[in-house]
């Protein structure tokens, strides 16, 4: 299925008050030009944001930028950098195992039959909505049938494959018929429960944000006053 004009190609690949919080930066502290968030010594910046706004874009291109900015920081990259700070280890080992299944499937029916003895996996239409990055991979046309490297998510990683992309009226409401396999630290529950507990503890621990993007933050960050 070749790709149509604005479809998603080649990219690969968040209580005190208000008076108790530090101030943003001093008046003498050069802040980096793509700096847009730090918490808890975690720093974001705008080109790692970049890959994923080009994606929304891609298939949304009314959407607001902070909207998505929002959505791509409480939903992937701040739990994706919390975790791997917690887990490094258990993280690494599960790489390794997602790797050992990449190098026995080279397609999607070979990642269905290789993979029939892993529990956490699922086949379901999904939409360009789904987590990201994993859709990112799945609705570039030129990977419909392969098999993803391994795809780093906030609670591990996932191996996935499209058998098929189904084209709508509207990008938007585009499907792939999609298997996908995890390699997990944590069960759904659990990796609940552990993220809700990390935001609690590093909400008032931000150092950093851009002026211009106060309003892009996910809701359960404290914010420090401005200057």
């Amino acid at each position: 299925m070749s790709p149509r004009p604005g479809s998603f190609g080649r990219l690969w690949l968040p209580a005190l008050l208000a008076s108790a919080l530090p101030i943003a930066c001093s008046e003498h502290e050069q802040v980096p030009p793509d700096r847009l968030l730090v918490v808890d010594g975690i720093e974001v910046t705008f080109a790692e944001l970049e890959p994923y706004l080009q994606f929304f874009a891609s298939f949304m291109p009314e959407g607001g930028q902070k909207v998505r900015i929002h959505q791509i920081l409480d939903d992937h990259l701040l739990p994706l950098r919390l975790a791997q700070r917690a887990f490094p280890e258990q993280r690494r080992q599960l790489l390794e195992q997602a790797q050992a299944l990449c190098a026995v499937a080279t397609n999607a029916h070979e990642l269905d039959e290789q993979s029939r003895a892993i529990e956490d996996k699922a086949r379901r239409n999904l939409t360009r909505r789904g987590r990201l990055p994993v859709v990112m991979f799945l609705f570039a046309p030129e990977n419909t049938g392969a098999v993803s490297p391994p795809i780093e998510v906030p609670f591990g990683y996932v191996v996935t494959a499209a058998f098929d992309l189904k084209q709508a009226a509207r990008l938007v409401d585009d499907y792939v018929d999609a298997l996908q396999v995890g390699f997990t630290t944590h069960s759904s529950d659990d990796w609940k429960l552990w993220l809700e507990a990390e935001k609690r503890r590093i909400a008032t621990k931000v150092t950093y944000v851009h002026p211009d993007y106060r309003e892009a933050m996910p809701s359960w960050l404290q914010l420090p006053r401005l200057p």
